[in-house]
């Protein structure tokens, strides 16, 4: 039996165009605007009116595509693999999903390889199926086919999620973490400041160095990193940890969480938005994006614009980079986002944000130190910001800035507890994605406390 399950993106309506061709005014309806599922050509209720409920709610299409892609493969599983088929649709597939049809769905996409997705990729289908059931289990009382475990954050918060079922251990992500020594050069290199304190005259040295400092302070994946608004950037602190809002906290793709962050990396971040940004958008040129989003408020969670006559009111977390892009600043001719070109006062691409570090990298081996890693990437600040923050944690450095239900996690006896807390900053839903970055934490350990945290 031939079973085809699609996702259909939402259509557009010309009631003017209908009302032409019926010779009459056409009745107005509710639209739907986020995309749906259709299974043998009809319309899968449950599956539509969830997409249709999580776009209302967090309205970024990107995400609710990709959504209604991996919710789309589990129905298409559940009918074609496990024969779950019934002419009534609350009798068929997902209704009727259990604990076995889910352990073999994730088997299937873990460990064969005809039919296996990355690990990244699992854990998302894992979250889409997390939500969805739940949202199966209030709305029409159906089981879920999964337990559920608590996972403790480190504001003292706790989430839930699928107990087991995680992703098969990776192989990647080895990466290059520098020492706090290294991090210092590798800024001074994006600074162009040669051995003898001489300052060679780039355009962008303020920008690359403050791009650089907050990959090292926060941990940021390359594409937060890349887009990330002035507005998202923490203030200076005096104390030595401080917390940003991240979108891709414990799975990618949900609602952000709280991150720590090295508040004396942040000193190049704001040296710049005051300096040279702020005058670059003071006298560059107009940004004029395609389609853009005028903002009329903005903060730190959430910015406001107006659109066709109404009101759209998002978090940043929940705005990817496609509507960054198009957003411009209160001021009506620059953007919000942190990292502009010096010659056009555009925000700067993802592949940019590669080559900064590559440069920065390169300058210092050459100018400063051969042996700084030669093969350092943007993504190696995220692994620099991982080991040594899990060294800071090992070394109780955090404790005093956790809520009190979560200090004796942050007073860790070993290495390995040290790493489990550190996953909350990196949001990794899981112990072995952390350790891929942290796996040389135990090089760092007698390092002084004073040098991760910049009091030299």
């Amino acid at each position: 039996m031939t079973v085809s399950v699609s996702v259909v993106p939402p259509r557009s309506v010309d009631y003017d165009l209908l009302g032409q061709m019926l010779g009459e005014p056409a009745l107005r309806v509710e639209h739907v605007d986020s995309p749906s599922i259709l299974v043998d050509g009809r319309y899968h209720t449950a599956a539509s009116h969830w997409l249709r409920r999580k776009h209302q709610r967090r309205p970024v299409m990107d995400t609710t595509v990709a959504h209604a892609r991996r919710l789309a493969a589990w129905i298409e599983y559940l009918r074609v693999v496990r024969h779950r088929i019934d002419p009534a649709e609350h009798r068929s597939d997902v209704f009727v999903a259990d604990e076995e049809d889910l352990l073999a769905y994730y088997r299937a996409r873990q460990y064969d390889q005809d039919t296996q997705v990355s690990s990244s990729t699992w854990q998302a289908q894992r979250s889409t199926l997390k939500q969805f059931h739940e949202f199966l289990h209030r709305s029409y009382n159906v089981p879920l086919p999964f337990d559920l475990e608590r996972i403790n954050l480190p504001d003292g918060r706790s989430v839930q999620a699928i107990a087991g079922l995680r992703p098969r251990r990776r192989t990647g992500s080895r990466g290059t973490p520098i020492t706090p020594g290294f991090a210092d050069l590798l800024i001074q290199g994006a600074m162009r400041i040669d051995r003898n304190g001489r300052q060679h005259d780039v355009r962008t040295v303020d920008r690359d160095a403050a791009l650089v400092s907050l990959g090292l302070a926060a941990g940021l994946r390359r594409e937060t990193l890349t887009y990330i608004s002035r507005y998202e950037i923490p203030p200076l602190s005096s104390n030595d940890f401080t917390t940003i809002r991240v979108p891709d906290f414990i799975t990618k793709n949900d609602a952000g969480g709280d991150a720590f962050v090295f508040s004396h990396r942040l000193v190049p971040v704001h040296h710049y938005l005051t300096g040279h940004r702020a005058e670059l958008v003071e006298d560059g040129r107009p940004y004029r994006p395609a389609e853009p989003l005028h903002l009329t408020s903005a903060d730190d969670d959430i910015w406001t614009a107006v659109v066709d006559g109404k009101t759209v009111r998002r978090r940043w977390v929940e705005t990817d980079a496609a509507t960054r892009l198009r957003l411009v600043d209160l001021d009506g001719r620059s953007s919000p986002l942190a990292w502009l070109d010096p010659r056009t006062g555009a925000p700067v691409g993802y592949d940019t944000c590669g080559r900064i570090t590559a440069r920065a990298r390169d300058w210092t081996r050459e100018h400063l130190n051969p042996k700084f890693p030669a093969s350092f990437r943007t993504h190696d600040l995220r692994h620099s910001y991982a080991t040594h923050l899990t060294v800071c944690i090992f070394k109780q450095a955090l404790a005093e800035f956790v809520a009190p239900s979560m200090v004796d996690a942050y007073t860790p006896h070993r290495v390995g507890d040290a790493v489990e807390v550190a996953k909350m900053s990196l949001g990794h839903a899981s112990d072995d994605s952390t350790r891929l970055y942290t796996r040389n934490a135990h090089k760092f350990l007698n390092i002084p406390l004073d040098e991760f945290l910049g009091r030299r």
